[in-house]
């Protein structure tokens, strides 16, 4: 379980540094804010790979399912935090979950295999 927090907290913090990244480039540059729900999926993705890569790479076996138990939490943190009271969107929401399980499958994955 320490290793799913670990990973966890290396995920929200890679978002939150994408996140600033990502803010500063779309204030300097000519870039449309039409390309950020995009961008912001593609950020939460490279997050929880990140995450699921540091929490895999610890344990060393395992890697699928603590790749998928990092993209998960982290599912859940960004729920619980964007909640506004207002229902989710079911569509929307399992979108997001489905990108969170992929990339931390596959960081999970990559983790194993790169120790």
């Amino acid at each position: 379980m320490r290793h799913l927090m670990v990973g966890l907290l290396h995920a929200l913090g890679a978002a939150l540094g994408i996140a600033l990244v990502l803010g500063v480039v779309l204030y300097a540059t000519p870039l449309s804010e039409v390309r950020l729900p995009l961008l912001a999926a593609v950020g939460g993705a490279l997050a929880v790979f990140w995450g699921a890569l540091k929490a895999s790479h610890m344990v060393g076996s395992a890697g699928l399912w603590h790749g998928l138990g990092v993209g998960m939490l982290f599912s859940l943190v960004v729920l619980l935090l964007s909640w506004t009271g207002a229902p989710p969107g079911l569509a929307a929401w399992g979108e997001k979950l489905g990108l969170s399980l992929l990339a931390g499958a596959l960081g999970g994955i990559a983790g194993v295999a790169g120790r």
